[in-house]
This record gives structure tokens, sequence and C-alpha cells, in this order.
């Protein structure tokens, strides 16, 4: 904006000497146009500078690694008039906020969120010799996403099933059953009529499943840049191995806000979970393992190079 100023400045200038050196009618009328244009572009600016919205275009969400670029957008119900803006990048666990350079695009090689917002937002009349503050849209939130990292020290599943047993709710197929009488309000397809017929008396096959304990995968959230991709990428790898052998589990973690705590029972709410996680603060100090954690299954994760 400052060059076109000093083009204007210089036409004005200019005409202002032609004026003086001829005193012509016709450098009369350049002038006073030279020195109305301004205003007449900003009158007709006006209507577009105030339906002016300024937003910034990022995607919700990209793997480590992958090349990830933000813009700065605008648009007006008519002619879109001229706008500039700088984008700013804050890491949510930690770091310090930059501004954004397309060149480089976004960091993704660290595992977390990113918040982009706009800083000193302008809209320009037509000429570009006005500049007010523009309409911008809330920040946008970039989560980079984690790979998994195999975990091979697991703990044994088997302590997470315990020797009792329950009733199976709403009945259906199981491997275990028990023989009880008949009470008004069972279902007559589980009668076990062999055995019924041999006793004289309705006996019925009560489908049984195994009563679970607590299954818990914890974490501390900082560490070096290369310690978080490890920590989040075991933490995926290890929610989807618990998933896969269908055991619903909670994830507890230590941030900067606190112990946050996460139920999971499906893959989205795992990537719900560790989406949550990675825009929150670092914690600065303390350790989730000063919580008790009364759990039959229990995984911390942690983010040491030779953990496996």
């Amino acid at each position: 904006m400052l060059s076109r100023r000093i083009c204007y400045l210089a036409a004005l200038m200019g005409c202002a000497g032609f004026y003086v050196a001829h005193g012509e009618w016709v450098s009369w009328v350049l002038l006073v146009c030279v020195a109305g244009l301004p205003w007449l572009s900003l009158i007709l600016s006006l209507p577009a500078m105030l339906r002016f919205r300024m937003w910034v275009q990022a995607p919700a969400a990209v793997a480590l690694g992958v090349e990830a670029q933000a813009e700065l957008l605008g648009s007006s119900d008519f002619p879109l008039p001229p706008f500039r803006g700088k984008l700013r990048v804050t890491p949510c666990i930690a770091g310090a906020p930059f501004y954004y350079r397309e060149a480089k695009g976004l960091p993704t090689q660290v595992c977390g969120g990113l918040k982009v917002e706009i800083v000193k937002g302008k809209v320009c009349d037509y000429l570009g010799l006005f500049a007010f503050s523009a309409r911008r849209a809330e920040p946008v939130l970039v989560k980079v996403r984690p790979q998994p990292v195999p975990v091979t020290d697991l703990p044994g599943l088997e302590n997470y099933l315990a020797a009792a047993w329950r009733p199976k709710p709403g009945g259906g197929f199981a491997e275990n059953h028990e023989l009880r009488l008949f009470r008004p309000g069972d279902s007559q397809n589980q009668i076990h009529w062999k055995l019924s017929a041999k006793t004289g008396k309705l006996m019925l096959r009560q489908p049984m499943e195994p009563l679970r304990g607590r299954v818990a995968v914890t974490m501390n959230l900082r560490g070096t840049p290369e310690e978080l991709n490890r920590k989040f990428g075991r933490l995926l790898w290890t929610g989807q191995y618990l998933l896969q052998r269908q055991t619903p589990f909670e994830i507890r973690v230590l941030t900067g806000g606190g112990i946050y705590s996460f139920q999971v029972a499906r893959e989205e709410h795992l990537t719900r979970a560790i989406d949550a996680l990675l825009c929150y603060p670092a914690a600065q100090s303390g350790s989730i393992a000063d919580s008790p954690c009364a759990a039959s299954w229990h995984y911390h994760v942690g983010g040491e190079p030779d953990e496996t």
C-alpha cells in the first residue's frame, strides 16, 4: 500500500507542477480529477469493504510429515477489494508463535495442534490508498496426527479377564452358559427343552459373559518433539491393539490444564481423544503416576527411544 501512495503523491505533484507551469484550464481539470480520485475510490469501495470478511483456509488434520499449506482468503458480495494480513501459527502443546511463510508451509514434523490466526488484517479501497481493519474469522486448528509406533512389551490381557462371570445383558450368543430355573419374564427361546423334559421343570440356559476389569492407558503430555512423536505414535498403536481385541479402555493424560480422561470403545472414540490431546498445552511438572490408577490392565506410554 505504501508504494501505491507514493505513486499517487507523485502523480498529484506532477499535476500540480503542470498546472503551475502552464495555468491552462486543462491542467486545472486534471489536477482536480487526480485530487478527487482517492475519495471517489473510497466511496465506490465502501459497500465492498463493509461486506468484506477474511478467513484462513487450512486442512483440519494432516498426517505426521505430510506437507500442508495455509492460505489467507477474503470474500465480499461486491467486487473483491484489495486486502492484506499475516498468519500467525501457535503450537498448542509447546513452542513459541511465529509468522507463517508460504515457502516453508505448516510445520508437520511434530505431532500436535497448530492454531492459525489472522493478525494485522486490513481491507483497502480499490485504489489501495485507504486501509481499515477487516472482519476476521475465528482461528483455525490444524491437527498433526501421529503415525502408529509399535509396542512389543504390552502387559498380557489375561489380567483383564476376571474369574467372575455375569449374565449377558439381552441374552444372545455366548460361549458359556449357566443352567437355572425358568422365571416369569424370561425368553422362551433360551429354555433347555431336553433338560426340562428330564427334570420335569422348565430349565433355562442363561448366556454368561466374563466380568472384565478396568483397562487404562496413561501418558504425560510433555517432552521433546521426538518424544512427543513417539508418545502419540505408541498411544495410537496401543489403542488400535486393544480395539482389535474388542477391549474398551480409558485414556488418562496429564496436561497443562490437569488430568483429562477419555473412554474409548470404538475407532472414532480413539481418533477424537487423540485429536483433543493434540490441542492441549504441555504439563510443566508432575506425573500421571502420582494419581492412583486402579486397573486390571495398565500401560504407561513413555517417549524414550529404547522403549518398545
